[in-house]
């Protein structure tokens, strides 16, 4: 009985998700992409949009971008996220999107759009994106959470 319990227990374990992200230590965005970071979990505080070459949703993932000012594409950083309605993802856009268009579920179940700032935490590794917004590094296994400061209401 108990080596069926453990074999259970092993088995729930490989086919189950992965651990639920957790927050990260905070970095600037100037620092984010250092050679330090790699492999950590680090937390940004930002504006969020989509991809600019697309969203291809056979994966079920897309690589956002995140940025300090909702003006400017200095010091970009790619963050993954899956499609979906559910928790730290994005809702799958329509042919022709625009960045208005962005509706992202934080790790509470709100969602917010690009012009919501947001805190999105994820371990750091590096990858290159296109430009504009061309990034360096991106984080994956992402926690979503709402930043702070002022923050406009959800569009109609």
């Amino acid at each position: 009985m108990r080596s069926f319990m453990l074999l259970i227990c092993v088995y729930v374990t490989a086919c189950g998700q992965s651990a639920l992200p957790t927050r990260g230590v905070p970095v600037t965005f100037e620092s984010a992409c250092d050679k330090a970071n790699q492999g950590k979990r680090i937390m940004l505080e930002g504006y969020v949009d989509f991809p600019e070459n697309g969203v291809d949703d056979s994966t079920g993932m897309m690589i956002m971008r995140v940025r300090p000012r909702l003006t400017g594409w200095g010091n970009t950083v790619g963050a993954d996220a899956r499609i979906g309605k559910e928790p730290n993802s994005a809702e799958m856009p329509h042919s022709g999107y625009h960045n208005r268009d962005l509706r992202l579920h934080l790790a509470d179940g709100q969602v917010v759009t690009y012009w919501n700032k947001i805190k999105v935490s994820g371990t750091m590794y590096y990858a290159h994106g296109q430009a504009p917004g061309e990034y360096w590094c991106a984080v994956a296994n992402t926690l979503y959470e709402l930043g702070s400061g002022y923050q406009p209401p959800f569009p109609k």
